[in-house]
């Protein structure tokens, strides 16, 4: 086998027609294949073209060098798309991307009779034989990948043992009975959420009782939690308080004495805001997970609420986020478009402007869209970060409202202070 073969081999594995196959014959300029196949010039350049002219002759016609009619210049090299492909590969004794994209094909296909759990069955079937026939085509197959047949095999055995797995666990102790590898869950983890959306419409490991760390929440002000009988009472602690979820999931009351609640989405912004706190029921979360959920809907019902977050699109998602997720009537805190000198402009990417579109289409935002239509016009983002606000502008954004909230909430019972489970 020539070696010049195995060069134009190599580079035609990169082709289109080889990914999805071709009703026409492939074709690549001459000059750019002996520059590519490093074989431009000296001793390579002449072994290369006495090769190339003998595998042309070998080749039936499948395998041709297209000369310019009058001086017969060589101009390009020609792999017929009718059996050219089939002859270059058995030359090559390597296996051809038809055959690749039929074996992977049938991977997916052979995947799509695993046995999962009957709630998912009928997706992760309908998912996998969509893939093989995007496989036969040469389409994209994310998550997966065409040349990593073990790759593959291991999504496909790691999906399964996420839709299989019962209780709740630590990634870490999770990935060890799942993969083996304390590790490789975490390492997997992007791969596995594109398939986890697509499949079962939940895009996290924590969906399936799987978690980086235990659920918790961090907040700081006034907040009394009811548990075995016991009363305990965060209202004195001067630090923020973390609290895994478990520590009030069976809580028979949670009471504020707080004006009103305020969420925070930066860490760092949540604890400088807590050294200052005016008794105010402080949480930090961005978008919430499930224990920082929880202690929102056990909160008062009458409890005004409040998100100081990033005002760029994402930080707005944020808000939408918590507002959906809590049914709750979340006001934006100092959420707006700020401009910046011209130098220090952030100008919007493409998915901060598809974030935007989508959110100016939502009724449950409707309050934040004059925010939203001024950073798109823009076209940047503006002065978004929380940091860039002080904590004095915070309060004194806040003091109204507070004054109003203790003056309502002093007037009700001290029973309807309270929220039951």
């Amino acid at each position: 086998m020539p070696n010049i073969l195995h060069a134009f081999a190599r580079i035609y594995q990169t082709s289109a027609a080889a990914r999805r196959g071709s009703i026409k014959d492939y074709t690549i300029p001459y000059e750019n294949f002996l520059r590519s196949a490093a074989a431009a010039d000296g001793d390579e350049r002449e072994i290369a073209e006495r090769e190339l002219v003998t595998a042309e002759q070998q080749s039936n016609g499948l395998f041709t060098i297209d000369r310019h009619p009058r001086s017969g210049d060589k101009k390009r090299l020609r792999l017929a798309h009718k059996g050219g492909e089939e002859w270059l590969f058995s030359q090559a004794g390597l296996a051809a991307p038809s055959d690749k994209r039929i074996a992977l094909a049938a991977f997916f296909e052979e995947a799509a009779s695993h046995s999962i759990p009957d709630i998912w069955q009928n997706a992760w079937k309908s998912w996998y034989s969509a893939l093989s026939e995007r496989a036969r085509d040469g389409l994209t197959i994310l998550p997966f990948k065409h040349d990593d047949p073990a790759g593959n095999a291991e999504v496909v055995k790691v999906l399964s043992g996420i839709l299989h797995w019962k209780g709740e666990a630590l990634v870490r102790y999770a990935s060890v009975s799942i993969c083996g590898d304390s590790k490789r869950l975490q390492a997997l983890e992007p791969r596995l959420c594109v398939a986890l959306a697509a499949i079962t419409g939940q895009a996290s490991l924590e969906s399936f009782g799987i978690f980086r760390k235990p659920r918790s929440v961090t907040f700081h002000g006034p907040l009394v939690l009811q548990l075995g009988g016991t009363t305990f009472d965060f209202s004195a602690f001067p630090a923020p308080i973390t609290l895994s979820e478990n520590n009030f999931a069976q809580s028979p009351g949670i009471s504020t004495s707080a004006p009103l609640c305020l969420t925070v989405e930066n860490e760092d912004v949540f604890h400088e805001l807590a050294t200052s706190n005016p008794g105010v029921l402080i949480i930090q979360t961005s978008f919430p997970g499930s224990a920082a959920l929880r202690l929102l809907k056990l909160l008062p019902a009458d409890l005004p609420f409040h998100h100081f977050g990033d005002s760029d699109p994402a930080g707005s998602d944020i808000l939408r986020d918590l507002r959906e997720k809590t049914g709750r009537s979340i006001r934006p805190l100092l959420m707006r478009h700020r401009q910046l000198p011209h130098i220090q402009r952030q100008p919007l990417e493409k998915h901060d402007i598809q974030t935007l579109k989508r959110l100016l289409k939502m009724h449950l935002l409707e309050d934040l869209h004059p925010h939203l239509t001024e950073m798109l016009e823009a076209g940047d983002k503006g002065a978004f970060e929380q940091e860039s606000i002080s904590v004095s502008e915070v309060w004194d954004a806040l003091a109204p409202e507070v004054t109003r909230a203790r003056r309502g909430r002093h007037a009700l019972p001290e029973d309807d202070r309270v929220s039951r489970r």
